[in-house]
Order: structure tokens, then C-alpha cells, then sequence
């Protein structure tokens, strides 16, 4: 062992309590010194370095993205640089002195040059104590040019396009020019997401619309109804055309046929009643509806027939009451022996309807 080294050793023998105690301090101390030594900057942000013995926070200068190391004393303010966004709540009033709520957004980015600016002014809280604050002044400034019926319609664009150019000149003096000459922070856009109206006023602007639909609803109402009116006049000029073309056609024949043909749908009706075929127009004359049920019927009296008198009881009796087919020559004339006197009896159920053979029932 050379001298040197012996010497060494013995000044450690002599201090080592104090090496020991140096050693163990410094072993307790490095989780601290890592901590503040070393730092890291993620993507997409930036740092501004602040000195504690050196003049504080340096205004021309950052830090990019990566892990730097300083002294343990040292502190370095890390930044968002890429795009963010803000949502707030304000209360404005309009040009007709209204208040409503207005929910808005602002898409901002910072200028990594202007972090140390930043920081020095306003410090990581710069977006609730320096950009918040001035884009509620600049929406009430704007909200107040415009009417209540601009803000929720229409002029919702122009109230946004304005704001966003106001914003835009607002953040070049946020910050005075003797601690950064340029801008801070660049407004990418601003968007109204919400407007809350006061109560009564949203309820007459339902009430409006509500009107405006019904009026939009009478004028297809009316609408419809001149094509309404079209049509029947073009079924009116139907009809008449048809009875122009017809009426010439119409015979005595003609009607007998649809008499005829009108009888035998009355045939077949479940109803109980008398139909006799005849007359002058060959049309069919119906007595009834007679009733069904198990009481005798009352008697029928034909008509321009009178009922025949008591003392002509003993007659000799006719046939009972039927459909009588033919023509008018069926009936008996006032000069006969004696007008028949129809019998009560229960009318069937279904009558039966006698038709005309070629040649007319005679007595």
C-alpha cells in the first residue's frame, strides 16, 4: 500500500462518522434531487425555466419536448402548446334588455415563445385569470348589438363571427408589451353551443310558432279545398254530359224494363210485404212492411177499391190476396158484382211474386 492511499484511509478512520452521516443524507436526498433535477416534457407541450438566484423567470426562452435536467433549486413551468378548448357559462343581455344564458366555446393555442411571458404575467392559471375574463367582456359587448329575436335565429352566426374577430384583437394586449412584444396566444374559433331564454319569452316564441304552423295548415286546408271545388265541377259537367247523351234514349220501354228490374231485387228482400205488378207506367206499387209476427194482419184495401157493405157478407168469396201479376185489367172495376173484401190472414214470411205469363189473368 503506497503512502498516498494510506493516508486517505487514515483521514477516514479519523472522520468517519461525519463521511457516514454526509453519505446517508445524500442517500435520503435523491428521490427529492431526481424529482427536481430532472424533468420531462411531454409531446406537444413546452416549459418556461425559472432561476432562483439568476433573475427569475427568463422571458426569452423555453424548453421543447424531452427530459432536461437542472438544479435541484431550479423550476421549470410546463405548458400545454397544442389545442385546447374552454367551455363557459355567461350571463349577457341583448339590445332589447333581456338577459339570457349563453353557453360558449373557444378553441385557443399558445406560442411557445410566449411562455415565459405567460408565466411571468399570469402563471399556469392564465386561461381562468387572463382569456376567459376577456371573452366574456367582448360576447357582452357584442350580445348587446344585437336583438333577442338575432341572438336564437339567424344573427346566431353574425354574433359568432363577430366575437371571434373581437377575441382575436383582445389577446394582442393581454399581456403588456414591455414583458413580450407579440401575441401569447392564437383564438383558433368560438362557438355559442346554448342559448337559454327567459321564461315567458320562450314561451311567447313557442306560442309564435305554434301560430305560424296553423296559419301554414289553413292555406293547404284551403288549398284542398279548390281542388275540391274543381273536381265536383268536373263531376257536375260529367253528370250533365251523361243526361245530354241519355235523355234521348229515355222510353216507356226503358222504364218498364228498370220497373221490372227494380222488382226483382225487391223479391228477394228478407222484408214481409205486397208488391203488385201493373199500372199504367208498368212500375211496381208496395204495400207494406207488413208484420211478422202470429196476430192477424189487417185487411188490405186496394186502391179505388171500396170496402164492400155488410149486407154483402154472403158473396161468394174471391181468392186470397197475392201478388197479383199483369197489367191493370187484373184488377176488378167498380162494376163488377161487388168489390172483394181482402180476408185477414198472416202474410208469409216470403211473398212470392207471380209474373205475367203473356196473357192477363182475367175472373
Amino acid at each position: 500500500m503506497t503512502e498516498p492511499t494510506k493516508g486517505i484511509r487514515r483521514w477516514i478512520e479519523g472522520h468517519f462518522i461525519a463521511v457516514s452521516s454526509t453519505l446517508l443524507i445524500l442517500f435520503l436526498l435523491m428521490p427529492y434531487l431526481v424529482a427536481n433535477m430532472f424533468v420531462t416534457i411531454p409531446a406537444g407541450h413546452g416549459g418556461a425555466l425559472w432561476l432562483r438566484f439568476f433573475g427569475g423567470t427568463v422571458m426569452d426562452f423555453h424548453y421543447g419536448e424531452g427530459t432536461k435536467v437542472i438544479f435541484p433549486w431550479d423550476k421549470i413551468y410546463v405548458y400545454d402548446t397544442r389545442v385546447q378548448q374552454k367551455t363557459d357559462k355567461l350571463d349577457v343581455l341583448t339590445r332589447d334588455g333581456l338577459q339570457i344564458s349563453v353557453e360558449v366555446t373557444v378553441r385557443f393555442r399558445l406560442r411557445p415563445a410566449a411562455l415565459g411571458a405567460i408565466t411571468a404575467y399570469a402563471g399556469p392559471e392564465f386561461v381562468d385569470n387572463l382569456l376567459m375574463p376577456s371573452v366574456a367582456a367582448v360576447v357582452r359587448l357584442e350580445a348587446a348589438k344585437q336583438a333577442i329575436d338575432e341572438v336564437y335565429s339567424t344573427g346566431r352566426d353574425t354574433l359568432e363571427q363577430t366575437v371571434l374577430a373581437g377575441l382575436r384583437q383582445t389577446v394582442n394586449n393581454l399581456i403588456p408589451t414591455n414583458l413580450n412584444s407579440g401575441r401569447e396566444i392564437d383564438i383558433e374559433d368560438f362557438r355559442i353551443r346554448s342559448i337559454v331564454l327567459p321564461a315567458s319569452v320562450q314561451t311567447a316564441i313557442e306560442n309564435k310558432l305554434t301560430h305560424y304552423q296553423v296559419s301554414q295548415q289553413y292555406k293547404y286546408i284551403l288549398a284542398r279545398e279548390e281542388q275540391e271545388k274543381e273536381r265536383k265541377q268536373i263531376e257536375a259537367q260529367g253528370i250533365k254530359a251523361f243526361q245530354d247523351i241519355v235523355s234521348s234514349g229515355i222510353s216507356e220501354n226503358y222504364l218498364r224494363w228498370k220497373g221490372i228490374d227494380a222488382t226483382l231485387k225487391l223479391a228477394d228482400s228478407p222484408n214481409a210485404k205486397i208488391v203488385i205488378i201493373g199500372g199504367k207506367e208498368g212500375l211496381p206499387v208496395i204495400l207494406g212492411p207488413l208484420d211478422s209476427g202470429n196476430s192477424p194482419a189487417a185487411p188490405l184495401r186496394l186502391p179505388g177499391v171500396e170496402p164492400p157493405a155488410a149486407s154483402s157478407a154472403a158473396s161468394p168469396p174471391h181468392p186470397p190476396a197475392s201478388v197479383t201479376g199483369g197489367n191493370s185489367d187484373s184488377v176488378p172495376s167498380s162494376s163488377s158484382a161487388g168489390p172483394p173484401a181482402m180476408p185477414a190472414a198472416t202474410p208469409p214470411s216470403n211473398p212470392t211474386l207471380s209474373m205475367p205469363s203473356g196473357a192477363s189473368q182475367r175472373r
